[in-house]
């Protein structure tokens, strides 16, 4: 019984003593999170250092490597895809107008960020994330996914590489990628210190300001978008090591008035034209359909959402006039507005063709001119909003009459398991859409401004019909 009872205490003994390092350990732990949150940066950056010297020693990360003189300029994205776009273009000029080397974001595609102020537009890209959800992409198609995982599908991001020639850019200018918005990304792997180093330019509405390269510039501030002009000279003389801008999105948002930086902002739109592989063969293989580069008239016609709704049908009916032009035909007599056509005027189905049908007419021209459109529009050939079009003209084809072509695109899954077809099917519509001979567009879409004034001349300009003639 005595052995027995002094075992008991022995155990009583041990689990004590147990217990009180656990103590010790949560407490000590606790303190060292107080410690950090009370603004000793002293001793945060002990810790970090001692967190990066001990991976080290396991051989767990590289240890970043960084010019301690190199400076930087960053920005946040926000909006759609063209969007993005636009918003690089205007930071790779101020990067390289700064001799700056520019951080790039991915391309975030899926539901679009809207702008908001620079605090609140942070914080929303920094929720932004993926961050310990890869279980996610490991759920069984069918089974229900937990409440972390039920936005997962609905985004996903690339690399801007992936859409075009960013080595080609490099050799011009320096730039990086950055996954991670966060300040601390910048002290990790830049050197920076969040306080002394960064000086951050914020946005007091959503077109604060227009950027002037030329000091001299007698261009008018656009006041009905642009509260205030920020001249260069002004950003030149940051001394910080990033400088980190706001939004930077709006065609125009940055000038090119000096010689060189006009060359130069034409070098990155003929740089920018979209080049995945993907979307070259499948565009290729479409536009080999309808008679091949410069063989159609290719048309952009969004009606589909927002601002471009309502401007729809008179946006076709120009577009139409246009098409008039181009052909030569002649339109139907007193064939009536959209409105009157969906009050229960009836006119007999189109006559329809098959693209061999209309390849062997093209010497016929008119009315039998190829025509291609691109459009956001659901069903064309049942809206009635593009009625007129195919009344007229027998050879029009979107890209549901090229669904076969489309199978390799609706599979493709970024790392991420997220689908890419969402995102690159409209693509392919205005990459076939820009290898017409002609390209009509939609006023006010950055999706036609970007064809028109990059796709369209970058696919045909130099390009020569059989007779010799310029296309």
């Amino acid at each position: 019984m005595l052995i027995q009872s002094k075992k008991l205490i022995l155990c009583f003994i041990l689990i004590s003593n147990l217990v009180l390092a656990l103590i010790y350990h949560h407490v000590s732990s606790l303190a060292n999170q107080t410690l950090t949150s009370s603004g000793s940066r002293n001793a945060k950056s002990h810790n970090q250092q001692r967190e990066k010297e001990l991976l080290l020693q396991k051989g767990l990360v590289p240890f970043p490597s960084y010019n301690p003189k190199e400076r930087y300029l960053a920005y946040l994205p926000h909006s759609g895809f063209h969007n993005q776009r636009i918003t690089l273009e205007n930071a790779l000029l101020l990067a390289k107008y700064l001799n700056r080397t520019l951080l790039v974001p991915p391309v975030f595609l899926g539901p679009a960020t809207e702008w908001r102020l620079f605090d609140v537009l942070l914080r929303r890209i920094l929720l932004q994330t993926k961050r310990g959800l890869d279980h996610c992409g490991r759920i069984p198609k069918g089974e229900p996914l937990p409440a972390e995982c039920l936005n997962y599908y609905s985004w996903t991001t690339v690399e801007w590489d992936f859409f075009y020639d960013m080595e080609k850019i490099r050799e011009k200018q320096p730039w990086r990628f950055r996954a991670d918005h966060s300040f601390a990304w910048m002290e990790t792997h830049l050197g920076v210190d969040r306080e002394r180093d960064i000086y951050i330019v914020k946005d007091r509405a959503h077109y604060d300001y227009q950027i002037y390269d030329n000091p001299l510039s007698q261009t008018p501030l656009n006041r009905a978008r642009y509260m205030r002009r920020l001249d260069l000279k002004e950003l030149e003389d940051v001394p910080h090591r990033v400088l980190h801008m706001g939004s930077l999105f709006a065609t125009g948002r940055v000038l090119a008035e000096l010689p060189a930086h006009k060359e130069y902002q034409q070098f990155l739109r003929r740089t920018m034209i979209l080049s995945t592989p993907i979307l070259v063969k499948t565009s290729n293989a479409i536009v080999e359909k309808m008679g091949g580069l410069g063989g159609f008239i290719g048309l952009h016609l969004r009606v589909g959402d927002g601002m471009f709704v309502e401007p729809a049908p008179v946006n076709i009916e120009n577009m139409f006039k246009s098409l008039v032009n181009i052909t030569g035909i002649t339109p139907i007599a007193d064939y009536p507005h959209v409105q009157g056509a969906a009050g229960g005027w009836q006119l007999a189905a189109p006559l329809r063709l098959t693209h061999q049908e209309c390849r062997a007419r093209q010497a016929e021209g008119g009315r039998f001119r190829t025509i291609y459109i691109a459009t956001d529009g659901v069903y064309p050939r049942r809206n009635i909003l593009f009625r007129k079009l195919f009344d007229h003209f027998p050879c029009i084809f979107t890209l549901d009459d090229f669904s076969e072509h489309l199978q390799e695109l609706k599979e493709m899954r970024n790392t991420d398991d997220v689908g890419l077809s969402k995102d690159l099917i409209p693509m392919v519509d205005a990459v076939v859409s820009a290898k017409g001979r002609y390209f009509l567009g939609t006023p006010k879409s950055t999706f036609s401004t970007y064809v028109q004034k990059q796709l369209h001349p970058a696919f045909v300009e130099g390009l020569y019909d059989k007779d010799g003639n310029p296309v």
